[in-house]
């Protein structure tokens, strides 16, 4: 109000200057009784009058002048005290376990320009809509990324419907510090969730296999071969990564052919070991296909073993040992020929009829392994082997991540694994997604010094496929929510700590985050992912691939930043607007100038100094570099980017634990 008053100086003054004027008129009227203007009255008429008017215009004048002089003292003194304003009451925090619709409480909002509290403070919220467009949260350490958003963003999410089993939500928390796994548990304890709570690490009763999924061996091989370049660094030639994806890549589809299962230790004992890649080859042709066989007797075959110890004979295990066998070939033939052994040929069909398609992919991988690979100088391959070996050699080493991550087949047989010796395998994620159920992969990497690298790079790939996995199960509800459009579909979230870990991009290739998050919001996936600033996820992302995968994200929130590439990208999201500039000019002019005889310099008897003053209109940007990097820390108020609804605004983000009630 006073403001107000202030601000309204002049219009105030003149009625105040009315009002005194009136009363003096009355109290103070003009002394026409007196003698001395009686007789000016007679004698200078027009003088008298003069005096009686300017009398009469002095009564409002002067209290007008008055009243301005005292009214802009004030302005002037009171413009330079701060004023606070007094921060109105926040409406009551919806709690998440009773709302109707879907929707998330960033935090409080203030005053958009200006750090201060507002006299109408409201509840920033994101409603589903905007939550299936992708939340990105940067901000450096300590800023409150964990605790004033992932914290308050994951329980609500959690508490929403938790009452109702077919509408509860369910989805994948990654992270590498360990603490936020347990964080979840509390929660869902809390909102009586505990049964919905899946966790996988090294002493949970899970087993995860990466590799054993409905993806094909080429798939696999790119995202472990572009593991590989992201961890220990890509080079120009491209020669590396083909190299390790074709031979990753055959490796798999051996596997998948011959057995229907393979792990990460299969591929890399097979990588290490000629041998028994060539073993395995020959077992997949005795399933896949029809044999022929060279018998002799065992008796025979020790009396000539000298002469056959050059061929592959082996016992044959149908007939007790009591025979050898060994590939039917012309010069095995010729040679028991020469040396007159007596021996017999047989056809040992397939135990079964096997598919076509797999004897198709178990010829190609006999044609790569002998015209391909064997025809390799030996120095290459063992170049090519090493570059595979020193990561895959993790899941030998360590008997804790083999149980784990490399549990055998029997492991996913009901009948065989009915005891649970091998372990419990995880179940698809299709199923998780559509029963509510929470996944975690706790994984620390600080849970051993000596590991921590090691372990840290393993994890790197596990985290990978099983995001991968989440993916395409997701992405696989996309045809039944379009063909069932009556039908209630629960929505489902990925929370991911320190993205920058985990983040992949496809570029060229058809997986990848930004393919994933570009395509979730009709699956209903509400994408929540926090990293500690630009620079980390442009650091681990090959070129100017974090420019596509951050446009993925609608809603980006950004709390302190510590560097000036961040706050600089954080600045230009920001926006620009039409700003009122203020510009002052001053200049100095001198006549009949000369040099002084004294001083050497210029100088004049007469000088004008001019100032002037200009107002104009610039297109600026909407917050400066400075405002990321001077925020408030943890607790306090932040800048709050949501580009889906266009807006900027300050927020007092603080955990839902303390907000107010």
């Amino acid at each position: 109000m006073i403001e107000r008053l202030l601000n309204s100086r002049g219009m105030v003054a003149c009625l105040l200057a009315m009002a005194t004027g009136m009363t003096l008129y009355f109290r103070m009227p003009f002394p026409d009784d007196n003698l001395f203007f009686e007789l000016m009255y007679l004698r200078a008429s027009p003088v008298f009058w003069g005096f009686k008017y300017t009398y009469i215009l002095l009564l409002y004048t002067t209290p007008f002048i008055a009243y301005s002089i005292v009214l802009s003292g004030l302005y002037v003194f009171a413009s330079k005290i701060r004023r606070t304003d007094k921060p109105g009451r926040l409406p009551r925090y919806p709690d998440p376990r009773k709302r109707n619709d879907l929707y998330i409480v960033l935090g409080e909002v203030h005053h958009p320009r200006r750090p201060t509290p507002s006299r109408d403070p409201r509840w920033l919220t994101i409603p589903a809509r905007g939550l299936f467009t992708g939340i990105a949260i940067f901000g450096a350490i300590g800023s409150g990324k964990t605790s004033c958003c992932m914290y308050p963003f994951a329980e609500q999410l959690i508490a929403y419907q938790a009452h109702d089993r077919g509408k509860r939500i369910g989805g994948l928390v990654l992270e590498v510090k360990g603490d936020f796994c347990h964080k979840v548990r509390d929660i869902l304890q809390r909102h009586r969730r505990e049964g919905d709570y899946v966790e996988v690490s090294l002493d949970s009763e899970y087993r995860y296999n990466p590799l054993h999924n409905d993806l094909d061996a080429h798939a696999l091989a790119y995202n472990i071969a572009s593991l590989l370049n992201n961890l220990f660094g890509k080079g120009k030639e491209p020669f590396w990564q083909q190299a390790y994806t074709n031979l990753v890549k055959f490796i798999i589809l051996l596997h998948k052919v011959a057995f229907d299962y393979v792990t990460l230790f299969d591929v890399y004992h097979c990588a290490i070991s000629p041998e028994l890649l060539q073993q395995r080859i020959e077992q997949a042709e005795e399933l896949l296909f029809d044999q022929h066989f060279v018998f002799i007797h065992k008796a025979t075959y020790e009396e000539h073993i000298q002469v056959l110890m050059d061929f592959d004979f082996l016992p044959d295990e149908a007939k007790d040992m009591d025979q050898y066998r060994a590939p039917a070939t012309l010069a095995l033939e010729q040679h028991l020929k020469k040396h007159a052994i007596e021996f017999w040929k047989k056809t040992v069909p397939a135990p079964e009829k096997s598919d076509p398609d797999k004897r198709a992919q178990l010829e190609a991988v006999k044609r790569w392994f002998y015209d391909d690979w064997q025809r390799i100088e030996p120095k290459l391959r063992t170049s090519i082997v090493e570059g595979i070996s020193v990561f895959l050699s993790l899941f030998d080493d360590n008997p804790k991540v083999k149980r784990v991550f490399c549990p055998p087949k029997e492991c996913y047989d009901k009948e065989a694994n009915a005891d649970g010796k091998y372990g419990k395998p995880l179940p698809s994620f299709s199923w998780l997604i559509e029963t509510g159920k929470i996944c975690a992969l706790n994984f620390p990497i600080g849970m051993n010094p000596g590991l921590a690298k090691a372990i840290g790079v393993m994890m790197k790939l596990d985290f990978v496929m099983m995001k991968l996995d989440f993916e395409r199960a997701v992405l696989n509800r996309v045809p039944q929510i379009e063909a069932h459009p009556g039908q209630y579909f629960r929505q489902v979230f990925f929370i991911c700590d320190e993205y920058q870990h985990f983040a992949t991009v496809g570029e060229n290739e058809p997986t990848g985050d930004e393919k994933f998050f570009s395509l979730s919001r009709q699956a209903k996936c509400i994408p929540i992912i926090a990293t500690q600033s630009i620079s980390s996820l442009k650091s681990s992302l090959p070129g100017e691939t974090w420019r596509t995968l951050l446009q993925t994200f609608r809603t980006k929130i950004f709390l302190a930043l510590s560097d000036d590439f961040s706050a600089k990208i954080a600045s230009e999201l920001c926006g620009r607007e039409d700003q009122l500039k203020i510009g002052y000019n001053l200049s100095e002019t001198g006549h009949d100038t000369h040099v002084s005889l004294l001083t050497g310099k210029a100088q004049s008897n007469r000088a004008n100094l001019t100032t002037s003053k200009t107002y104009y209109q610039q297109s600026d940007y909407r917050f400066d570099v400075k405002t990321f990097t001077v925020l408030f820390p943890a607790g306090s108020r932040r800048r709050i980017v949501n580009q889906e609804n266009n807006c900027s605004c300050l927020v007092n983000m603080r955990p839902t634990g303390y907000m107010a009630r």
